[in-house]
């Protein structure tokens, strides 16, 4: 009898601690869905202000000429020189119908663009011991004004969709498991992104819902969540010979957490980062090839909600590696490897709590007109 009583009190003891420990694993893992998403918009950011920077629109209104350049010879209209306006009078054709062509006009510049997105990724993180896998779709679109402020620059907005499937697994403890966390986050963003010669800067908002199922006894289940995370990032872009560029960028994320359907604030994460992008341009088999590598580091400076006290001051960094290749004006893809992991603050580890790290691909088409 005491022995039976004492099996229930431990039993009772480690569920509770899988209680605690399990759902701050979920939790932690639940920002994997968020940094995927936010890497798809980011990468369609990207996609678009590339091909804006390299189209080089220069004013059509004059000829710009070399400044050494004092001939009055035009090698277009070779005549024009010597005072005549056509051609067959220098051959005594002069009552002859003038029968030179007109030039030709200029095409007209495109003061829109517009652009069609579709992206999956799968992703595999790990944290407290949980194994986290992640797959997710996105569909979005984009429209491009040129011309804001000056002739040149242009304002762009990009709207996404996205669903992310993850499921967790964790071995458990002696007394019970294995672990399993079922998710399915949707989410929507909605991106704003100005540029203007080298310079850009973006600005997105992001809205997603959580819902989990487990194999946990929980009673009530793990209840339903939502979030919204704000991202501002600059940038600007140096040009080098052969096509080579640089682009150094910094910028902060504010992520807000909810109980279901934006109802109670149950925490809130700033997070700054900076870094650099870099790449070229080259042909192969007649396409374009444009491969690019991109590296960040980030530090939580401001956490509230559970595990706050450990979290606050986590740093880590974010690396990927990708290629582009226009197979046509209007048509592109790209495949992108990524990985990202979080070191704990030197505070030391709360019970729930660890580091994050974060491997997986990415693939997307793009069609602009």
């Amino acid at each position: 009898m005491q022995f039976s009583k004492l099996f229930k009190g431990l039993l009772a003891a480690a569920a509770v601690a899988v209680v605690m420990v399990q759902p701050a694993a979920a939790q932690t893992n639940s920002n994997i869905p968020r940094e995927v998403v936010n890497n798809v918009v980011q990468n369609i950011i990207q996609n678009v202000r590339d091909q804006i920077q390299q189209r080089k629109i220069v004013s059509r209104s004059g000829v710009m000429r070399f400044s050494g350049e004092t001939s009055d010879f035009d090698g277009r209209d070779p005549f024009a020189s010597n005072g005549i306006s056509d051609p067959f009078s220098a051959l005594a054709y002069a009552k002859a119908p003038y029968t030179k062509a007109p030039a030709l006009a200029a095409p007209p510049v495109a003061t829109w663009l517009y652009g069609a997105n579709l992206v999956g990724s799968g992703d595999k993180g790990t944290t407290l011991g949980t194994e986290t896998s992640v797959a997710t779709v996105t569909g979005a679109f984009d429209v491009t004004k040129i011309g804001i402020f000056t002739a040149t620059d242009a304002l762009t907005f990009i709207g996404t969709g996205s669903h992310t499937w993850s499921h967790a697994f964790t071995g458990g403890t002696a007394f019970a498991g294995p672990f399993v966390f079922d998710g399915s986050v949707p989410s929507t963003s909605g991106t704003l992104s100005y540029i203007n010669g080298g310079f850009s800067a973006d600005f997105t908002a992001l809205a997603s819902w959580t819902r989990t199922s487990t194999n946990l006894a929980i009673v009530g289940g793990i209840p339903d969540a939502s979030s919204a995370a704000y991202t501002l990032n600059g940038q600007y872009r140096f040009d080098f010979p052969y096509t080579v560029w640089i682009e150094p960028t910094a910028g902060v994320t504010y992520t807000e957490a909810y109980t279901a359907n934006f109802g109670s604030k149950t925490g809130e994460t700033t997070e700054v980062h900076g870094g650099a992008r870099a790449g070229f341009e080259t042909k192969w088999m007649g396409f374009t090839i444009q491969p690019t590598v991109s590296g960040q580091v980030f530090k939580i400076v401001d956490i509230s909600g559970f595990g706050a006290g450990s979290v606050d001051g986590a740093y880590g960094g974010r690396g990927s590696g990708k290629i582009t290749v226009l197979w046509t004006p209007q048509f592109s893809s790209f495949i992108e490897i990524h990985a990202s992991g979080t070191t704990l603050p030197k505070t030391g580890l709360a019970l729930g709590t660890s580091g994050t790290q974060v491997v997986g691909t990415q693939a997307g088409l793009r069609y602009t007109w």
